[in-house]
């Protein structure tokens, strides 16, 4: 590793860097020199040799004139004694050779013979000196020689110039040991240079060598006053700041361990390849793997999830979560495999797991135990379908069939399917003579009865009362004649005896069939009409209904419950009762109360609501019987405005799609919004996911008003919890039947603590009805519900006596 460091080192690199510019440099700068100096040498060679011709000439003109051949040998000859000489001569003007000198070889034969005169005549021409040669060896001129302007002949000198390649060869051996001179010094000061500058690289490259391992506690300073002391403190502060993340990261991955070890879900992580990285000890008890041994299996492998009715495999949510990019929830009816075979309900949800650059890098599962909250799901939806008292199906239950049914029947008119309506005789005496805890066990009775007469295919539900219904799929009225028959036989037969009382229980019973485009309204209306035949007819009996029965029908609408609401209406027989809603949990100056509706013929007793409201839904007189109530409230609650708190009014679901009620409403609401704030309107949670879209309208126009608003009989709907969160309510009253046995059933108790528990989540007081005794207001109190109601406290009395 170091040697590889060092071939490509700073150092090195310096080194040869500055060596390599040196050498450069000084082979530019001696090629230089040495070209200068040749040139310089040459032409200083041209000039004076130029100037040695010129002279020659001079000194020869007079020799020249009196053709003096002796004295122009003697001149020649003196020529010698000049440096690099090699000869002169003297000619005329036409190049006739008068006198020759050569410093080595004196022959004379050449005196007398002619030179070439090319030269000459171009230098005659110019005006200028003839050369003869002018090279790197040497130089050949010829100067003329002249009287007067006339051309008498011509002085010519021949020089070697060997001296000046003797002089460039010194100068170069001379350049090229300064270059080395100058490329050792440049050496040497990059070699010192590169020292000092590698020396704290090394040092920080050590010190990065003892971070990696896993050292932090170091000093490093590198006492210099350049860059590399700056990139020392900077690095020295990156490591305290390193060391001091390091701590904060290992703080904060011991927190998350302990907290995914500590939360009550199992959470399985996996990498992109759907590998398990990591189980929490609630994974590991849930699945029964230990983290170490789960690790690097696939998810499948230690997540195996199946269908709990099927038991097909089911999709894993992690590994969805990844190919979707998103949040994925289980299905629900999954069960959990375990390493030891078990099945355990689970509910879960799986999520990608994504790095900052967006990039999938695996994904998280988190799951939890959920075979306890299913078995209660599964309870309270059964409760949710099933009357508490006799454990058939509730009129929800029932309603929810008879659509399926009347659905069916429309896409399929060759199915025939039959609705029996049951009303039991004289069960009003048995109630009134020996209570209603002997009414209770009569219709227990009934139901083990009738439920022995119906197949498994068809439904029996109680639907009032004394009133059940037995939903006949694929049935014809022949054989819902014979059924209702066998029903009448068996009720008439059985003998209920109460207190060594015996009582005879009788039924009337109607049938009407399901046929063409009808509906829920209608055939149940048409099973009420032929029940009601049965009964004018003398009781105990069967009846079908037949078109020919519309005609009793409308008489018995229009004369019998239709006219005695109205008529009860219009001369103020209904009569308005007040019950007290008691604070728990502190005490308040004024009384809340819920306004309550009876019947007061003129002459007769007291009829309660479940007599009559039933007939004033059927007939559409929902809306003019709550504005009665509505009007008469208002106007009590005027006269006693410093007395109250408040007072919760009842408003049926048919008056929510009354427009004439809406109206009337909303224009007694805009009198007096003083008296509004005192005023809290209850719907039934049934009413309100019944009628959703006119419920919301509704609530919130009132709502702006300065009306409070309660959702009354909350928990018999199973889905309560979603509607919550829709409706703008205040109150939510608990559904009695939950409150009567939250001591002794822990369902009923789990169920009004969660309705608690989300109603104080969202800001709404919770008010608990049906509380009968002190040990269940204890109880409630305890839980923390906000006010309770029931005959513990007080009964219904006249409003007009409070």
């Amino acid at each position: 590793m170091l040697k590889k460091l060092y071939a490509h080192s700073i150092k090195r690199k310096l080194i040869l860097a500055i060596a390599g510019l040196h050498a450069v440099l000084m082979t530019i700068f001696v090629i230089d020199l040495v070209h200068r100096q040749q040139s310089f040498l040459m032409q200083e060679s041209h000039v004076s040799t130029s100037g040695i011709a010129k002279t020659l000439a001079a000194n020869s003109t007079p020799w020249v004139l009196s053709n003096d051949l002796v004295g122009l040998e003697e001149i020649i000859r003196s020529q010698d004694q000049q440096p690099n000489f090699q000869f002169a001569m003297i000619t005329d003007s036409n190049g006739k050779i008068l006198a020759y000198h050569h410093s080595k070889n004196h022959t004379k034969d050449l005196i007398g013979k002619s030179i070439k005169i090319e030269p000459l005549d171009i230098a005659l021409k110019n005006k200028e000196l003839a050369i003869f040669s002018d090279t790197k060896t040497k130089i050949d001129v010829a100067a003329p020689i002249k009287v007067n302007d006339s051309l008498i002949g011509w002085a010519r000198i021949h020089m070697a110039r060997d001296n000046i390649y003797d002089s460039i060869r010194v100068i170069s051996i001379e350049g090229i040991l300064y270059t080395l001179f100058a490329i050792l010094i440049g050496s040497i000061f990059a070699w010192r240079m590169g020292s000092n500058l590698t020396k704290g690289i090394y040092e920080l490259i050590h010190t990065t060598q003892r971070v990696r391992a896993g050292e932090r506690k170091i000093t490093l300073s590198l006492k210099r006053k350049d860059e590399l002391q700056i990139l020392s403190d900077n690095f020295q502060s990156m490591l305290t700041s390193l060391s001091e993340k390091e701590r904060e990261l290992y703080a904060e991955k011991e927190r998350l361990e302990i907290t995914l070890m500590s939360i009550g879900d199992g959470v399985i992580t996996t990498d992109m390849d759907g590998l398990v990285t990591y189980l929490n000890p609630v994974a590991e008890h849930l699945t029964g793997w230990s983290n170490h041994a789960a690790r690097g299996f696939h998810i499948e492998e230690v997540f195996k999830i199946y269908h709990e009715l099927t038991m097909d495999p089911a999709e894993n949510p992690a590994l969805k979560s990844m190919a979707t990019q998103k949040i994925t929830l289980l299905a629900n009816h999954t069960v959990l495999l375990n390493r030891a075979g078990e099945k355990i309900s689970i509910e879960d949800s799986g999520a990608p797991i994504i790095d900052k650059s967006g990039k999938i890098i695996g994904a998280v599962l988190v799951f939890h135990d959920a075979t306890e909250a299913r078995q209660l799901r599964k309870r309270l939806t059964w409760q949710a379908q099933h009357d508490t008292l006799t454990q058939l199906a509730n009129r929800q239950a029932f309603e929810t069939k008879l659509d399926d049914l009347i659905s069916k029947s429309i896409d399929s008119p060759q199915n025939q399917h039959c609705l029996i309506y049951i009303d039991l005789d004289q069960f009003k005496i048995v109630n009134d003579t020996v209570g209603h805890a002997a009414g209770d066990e009569l219709l227990k009775q009934v139901a083990s009865i009738l439920q022995q007469q119906v197949r498994d295919s068809d439904l029996l539900a109680r639907i009032g009362g004394d009133e059940f219904a037995i939903v006949l799929e694929n049935c014809s009225t022949s054989n819902a004649e014979q059924v209702a028959e066998k029903v009448r036989q068996v009720v008439h037969n059985h003998r209920f005896t109460w207190n060594d009382r015996i009582f005879d229980i009788g039924t009337s019973i109607g049938i009407a069939q399901m046929k063409g485009l009808i509906n829920k309204a209608n055939v149940m209306s048409q099973a009420d009409v032929a029940c009601y035949i049965a009964k004018e007819q003398g009781r105990n009996r069967v009846h079908i209904f037949k078109e020919d029965d519309q005609v009793l029908a409308r008489e018995f609408n229009n004369l019998d419950w239709a006219n005695r609401i109205k008529r009860a209406i219009e001369d103020e027989q209904f009569v308005l009762y007040a019950q007290k809603i008691t604070p728990l949990q502190h005490i308040e100056a004024n009384e809340t109360y819920e306004v309550l509706i009876r019947l007061q013929p003129p002459e007769g007793e007291l009829i309660f609501p479940d007599q009559f409201l039933p007939a004033a839904e059927r007939f559409n007189l929902m809306g003019e019987l709550d504005i009665y109530i509505v009007k008469r409230a208002y106007k009590w609650l005027k006269n006693n405005f410093n007395n109250v708190k408040l007072l919760n009014i009842n408003i049926s679901g048919q008056s929510l799609d009354d427009d004439k009620f809406n109206n009337a409403l909303l224009e007694l609401l805009e009198k007096d919004s003083k008296i509004n704030q005192k005023i809290c309107f209850e719907i039934t949670e049934t009413t309100a996911i019944t009628h959703m879209s006119a419920s919301i309208s509704f609530l919130n126009r009132i709502k702006n008003h300065g009306c409070s608003l309660a959702l009354d009989d909350f928990g018999s709907g199973f889905s309560s919890f979603g509607w919550l969160k829709t409706l703008p309510v205040d109150y939510v009253k608990i559904d009695g039947t939950f409150v009567l046995d939250v001591l002794t059933d822990s369902v009923d108790a789990a169920m009004v603590k969660a309705i608690h528990s989300i109603s104080e989540e969202m800001d709404i007081k919770t008010i608990a009805e049906f509380v009968e005794n002190q040990a269940v207001s204890d109880w409630l109190k305890e839980t923390g519900i906000d006010y309770a109601q029931g005959y513990h406290f007080s009964r219904p009395n006249p409003l007009i006596n409070i």
